[in-house]
């Protein structure tokens, strides 16, 4: 690694030199007078200054005395790693890329729109921002350019991570990095694909239609469209497990927490790890997303920290009458009120290397802006729609980005949950569930994220029209409320964020204790399976709301963790929860749909082959298929044999049975048990092997899965290390783990295409099991799946991806003689 020495100013005496000459015309010698001493110029300090060591498997711990100093080196060693993936993302949210590349100058045109002129982004935004999160922001930028200064556009990295002269890189400013910043909060809401293009689609009054036109035949359409789209509204790559454990589930008493979330593994939303230290003041260490300047997810001496993807809402829609006479204006508490339109330009470089300025004129009301959802249906498009009205929304997470810091920060500065808990009340989260535990054996759940402050008793009143029929068809992933009345418009609770409308800290649901809490990604409901939280509006968690039927996912975890508790697994004989436990607990890699339906199915084979109605044509491949599940030990370990046969069966299953709202297999005939909400982690199960619908069924998707894997070339029996892998230099790592739609805990997204499941996209990324001794320093077992770079020529592009390999861990060093102990390299002392 290359070692930058700290540099010193130093002023140069001249030294006069004086020419002899026989020249007889030389001048007359002039009196000699004593030289006068320069003036003493005190030293200059710098205005970023800090120190960078660099642990095993290139993990940065970056020191500092101040914030601008701890963002300046965490930006120049993360830029070291993975400069271009974010180098990318900011150039995307700058609102020039149609600038640099020609393309998608619509994208520009609405950042453009929702960010401003640079200089109103930092007037309206940065800021607005305390003074800590000023510094750590510019700090960061001013590393990221430090970075790219020293390298040269021409010697960045190149190949797919890398932007080697590429016309999208500049030098970022702390604007540039802050407009990321604030794109990553409005992901779940207005940064939606859907939205996105239905804001694009409005093309404003000129394209009023006569309302009566849309038909009866039109509008029938809509619940299979909008069935379409919900699978386009949730995160598609996003999940995430947690447990936290305090005194009363640990067996020495201290706090335990595993976070396991389920991140890309390309891309902005890989995770990166880093130690970050202000001492006396900040030391956090883990893992962030690409480009953070701050720990997401991580640990200090006293707490570890972690979050699953939450699904409450995050915006409304509103449902606003136009005004017959004027379609630039609507009807609010029987009045009429303009429309607003504001015309924004964006530059779009041609072929012949020339700009062209492209303007768009976005409309809004005092909701937000205006949508046109002839995309989803036409029925519900247009200006107006079928029933005379305009779609507008108001997005819960316009202004998160401005308290996202100070929470994150906050989180950390915690020593026990009750501060963690009050770190939360800024409501800078905007997508995600909080776990917490501490030292001394307390533990925290929050479903504390940016919700709409819209409570049970406005949605029944409110939710009308349009609205109505949307929220109906997606089980309330679209809530569109009645935007002609004031009586519908956001509430507030007393400890509401300033200036928002979003539901306070002590309206959202929570646990703090020392008991257990649990999640992967369904509602608050379940957190703890042994006391439900319930009496919670819609709002805050629509995905496995109270009362629904749960992910297999969320059920296998909750299985675990009261098994565990009662000593009942094969992990220890002694009950509660350690630190090995939960890392077995974490790589049990246990199917657990196949658990709940394989017996079933392997007795429909056996006596749909043993009776006179199989079919000779394929009796052969189902008896193979049927032997191979037959012998599968129901897990995806590498080892594990079968499992591609059953992936690819569940997942027939599921294309027949899933709901594309509940993300879970939903028939009044499949299940053998119904669901039931009085026992729903065990319910429903089995097939109903009564039906026989269900058994022609069974026998069709086990005979094109076997179909699916013949024409990819995989052998139903490979190990599915084989089948799984990613791809690392001409090595095929073996991947462990599968799909979380199928139960597994260990959740890996992966498509089978030629030769196997090849790649993963998603899934296990950054993981930590923390917890506490009686000494000073936290206790970190951590992997990072994709490992720390996205350079092939790096030494850490997959050395932790082997270590995950072999389920291995990481013992994240933290304090100063485990770091001095793991250090590799030279110190780094950057000054600028």
């Amino acid at each position: 690694m290359r070692n930058l020495h700290r540099l010193t100013l130093a002023a140069l005496l001249g030294l006069s030199i004086t020419a002899c000459s026989d020249s007889s015309d030389r001048s007359p010698s002039l009196p000699i007078e004593p030289p006068v001493e320069p003036p003493v110029e005190p030293p200059v300090e710098p205005t970023f200054s800090a120190e960078i060591r660099r642990t095993e498997y290139g993990i940065p711990h970056i020191k500092a005395d101040d914030w601008a100093g701890l963002g300046y080196g965490y930006g120049y060693a993360y830029s070291q790693d993975n400069f271009c993936v974010t180098m990318r993302e900011v150039a995307l949210a700058s609102g020039r890329w149609a600038e640099f590349t020609g393309d998608n100058v619509d994208r520009d045109l609405l950042s453009r729109y929702i960010n401003g002129t640079k200089e109103e982004f930092t007037a309206n935004f940065f800021e607005k921002l305390p003074q800590r999160d000023q510094e750590l922001i510019t700090g960061y930028a001013a590393g990221m350019a430090r970075y790219l200064d020293e390298t040269g556009v021409d010697n960045l990295p190149d190949g797919e991570n890398g932007c080697r002269g590429e016309p999208w890189v500049f030098t970022p400013d702390r604007i540039d990095l802050m407009m990321y910043l604030r794109s990553i909060a409005l992901q779940a809401s207005t940064g939606q694909g859907i939205v996105r293009d239905a804001i694009l689609a409005v093309r404003g009054p000129d394209a009023l239609q006569d309302a009566s036109a849309k038909s009866l035949q039109v509008r029938s359409g809509l619940k299979q469209d909008l069935s379409t789209a919900g699978r386009a509204m949730r995160p598609a790559e996003s999940g995430s497990n947690a447990i936290a454990l305090g005194s009363d589930a640990t067996q020495n008493g201290g706090g335990l927490l595993l976070g396991n979330p389920h991140q890309p593994w390309n891309g902005s939303g890989r995770w990166y790890e880093a130690h970050l230290t202000i001492p006396g003041e900040y030391d956090a260490a883990g893992a962030s997303l690409q480009g953070l300047p701050w720990i997401g997810i991580g640990f200090t001496r006293d707490v570890a920290w972690t979050h699953t993807v939450d699904y409450a809402t995050r915006f409304t829609l509103y449902e606003v009458p136009l005004n017959p006479e004027d379609p630039m204006q609507y009807e609010f508490d029987g009045e009429y009120r303009d429309i607003v339109e504001t015309t924004v330009s964006a530059q779009q470089l041609l072929d012949d290397g020339s700009l062209e300025t492209h303007e768009r004129t976005f409309y809004s009301t005092q909701y937000g802006l205006v949508l046109d959802l002839g995309g989803v249906n036409p029925a519900i498009g247009g200006w107006p729609t079928f029933a005379g009205t305009l779609m507008t929304m108001r997005d819960a997470n316009l202004d998160t980005g401005l308290r996202s810091l100070r929470q994150w920060v906050e989180k950390a500065q915690a020593t026990n949950m009750e501060e963690y808990r009050q770190a939360l009340r800024y409501i800078g989260n905007p997508v995600f569930h909080e776990f917490a535990a501490d030292r001394d054996g307390g533990m925290f759940y929050g479903q504390i994220s940016a919700v709409p402050h819209v409570d049970q008793a406005k949605l029944d009143e409110c939710l009308t029209g349009i609205g109505a029929l949307v929220a109906s068809v997606t089980t309330n992933a679209f809530i569109g409320l009645d935007g002609s009345r004031s009586a519908c418009e956001w509430g507030e609770d007393a400890d509401s964020p300033e200036g928002t409308n979003l539901f306070g800290l002590d309206s959202h649901p929570q646990i703090l204790g020392t008991g257990t809490a649990g999640n992967s990604n369904n509602s608050y409901w379940l957190t703890d399976a042994t006391q439900p939280l319930e009496g919670f509006p819609v709002v805050f968690g629509w995905m496995g709301h109270e009362g629904n039927q749960q992910f297999l996912r969320t059920r296998i975890t909750h299985q675990m963790i009261a098994d565990r508790l009662a000593g009942g697994d094969e992990f220890s004989e002694t009950p509660l929860f350690d630190q090995e436990t939960l890392k077995t607990l974490m790589y049990s890699n246990r199917v657990h749909g196949a658990e709940l339906v394989l017996d079933d199915v392997l007795q429909i084979c056996s006596e749909y082959l043993d009776g006179p109605g199989a079919d000779p044509s394929s009796a052969a491949a189902l008896a193979e298929t049927c032997e191979v599940l037959t012998n599968w030990d129901r897990r995806v370990n590498v080892e594990s044999r079968g499992a591609q046969v059953f992936t690819e069966f569940w997942g027939g299953i599921r294309n027949t049975y899933g709901s594309p709202y509940q993300n879970v297999v939903v028939s009044d005939e499949f299940w053998a048990v119904d669901y039931d909400p009085a026992d729903p982690i065990a319910t429903p199960a089995g097939i109903d092997l009564t039906v026989q619908a269900n058994r022609d069924l069974v026998i069709e998707q086990l005979l094109q899965a076997n179909q699916r894997l013949t024409d990819a070339g995989v052998a139903l029996d490979a190990p599915w290390g084989e089948v799984q892998y990613l791809e690392r230099n001409n090595e095929n790592v073996p991947i462990h783990g599968g799909a979380g739609t199928m139960g597994v805990f260990g959740a890996i997204s992966a498509s089978l295409q030629d030769g196997g499941y090849i790649n993963p996209r998603a899934g296990n990324s950054y993981i930590q099991v923390v917890t506490w001794d009686e000494s000073e320093c936290p206790i970190a077992d951590t992997i990072l799946t994709h490992s720390q770079s996205v350079q092939p020529d790096s030494d850490h592009y997959a050395d932790q991806t082997k270590l995950y390999a072999d389920k291995r861990w990481v013992r994240f060093p933290f304090c100063e003689e485990e770091i001095q102990a793991a250090q590799i390299g030279e110190t780094l002392i950057l000054e600028e």
